[in-house]
């Protein structure tokens, strides 16, 4: 295995690496990691992971790097790297709204950059992954970011033009599926169920549709016919939802997620 760095450890950096290291993508001795806050290291020393004492070390060190930073300090964290960065050095970005380009431009050379975009549930390896590679990178190095991010979810190799559309599709969705699950449950409050009641009941169903969604040769139109029985209940709620037209409140939505992934991508 490759040396493999990463340069903050925050919520995706720590999803990352668990799953990578439950998955045995990734061994204990082959990670080097480095945060300015040295508290969010102390954990992964009790693991025999190796710290770098400052970017210059951690670049040295490592074939493979996770930029694992916010995206308003990734400017002046490329500008440290670009020194000490080796010719070679894969390069593998989750950073929101950065373009490839950027950071190339950054570091002044034609680097190989695979940009990543996964989304929260990642951090309970349920995550959804796109994947875009840049210029440069071998089959092998592409197989190996797959196989990171596969080890806690799904994922989708994509051209870099289609990042935008997964913000939307992917990174966004979450908060919009919690958010109509919140309304299910506060409903079934209203309704005389207890919270803990409705919770387990909405989060159980939750789980139980996107199982049967991904597992079944049915369309979701099909899926959906097979729960609606004519003058039924299920029925009742779906025309509701015609008449106070949802769908196009739900393109609606992620059209505004992903115009705003453009609006900061430029």
């Amino acid at each position: 295995m490759k040396k493999t760095g990463f340069i903050g450890i925050g919520n995706i950096a720590n999803a990352i690496i668990s799953g990578a290291l439950k998955g045995g993508i990734l061994g204990s001795e082959n990670l080097v990691l480095y945060d300015i806050d040295t508290a969010k290291l102390t954990p992964f020393l009790e693991k025999g992971i190796s710290i770098a004492n400052n970017i210059k070390d951690l670049a040295n060190a490592v074939d493979i790097l996770f930029l694992t930073v916010k995206p308003q300090i990734l400017m002046s964290v490329l500008e440290d790297l670009k020194p000490h960065l080796k010719d070679d050095t894969l390069i593998i970005s989750p950073v929101a709204g950065v373009k490839i380009s950027k950071i190339n431009n950054a570091l002044g050379d034609n680097k190989k950059i695979i940009r990543v975009m996964p989304n929260t549930p990642l951090m309970y390896s349920a995550g959804a992954t796109a994947i875009a590679i840049g210029e440069g990178v071998s089959e092998e190095e592409k197989d190996f970011c797959e196989k990171i991010f596969a080890s806690s979810g799904v994922t989708a190799i994509l051209p870099e033009e289609q990042i935008d559309a997964v913000t939307g599709i992917s990174g966004s969705s979450p908060a919009f599926f919690m958010r109509f699950a919140r309304e299910i449950i506060n409903e079934g409050v209203n309704q005389g169920v207890s919270r803990e009641d409705a919770e387990n009941l909405v989060l159980g169903t939750m789980l139980g549709t996107a199982k049967m969604m991904m597992e079944s040769d049915r369309t979701a139109d099909e899926l959906i016919k097979a729960v609606a029985s004519p003058g039924g209940t299920t029925e009742a709620g779906l025309k509701t939802m015609d008449s106070q037209g949802f769908d196009s409140l739900v393109l609606d939505i992620i059209s505004a997620a992903v115009n705003r992934s453009k609006e900061l991508s430029e």
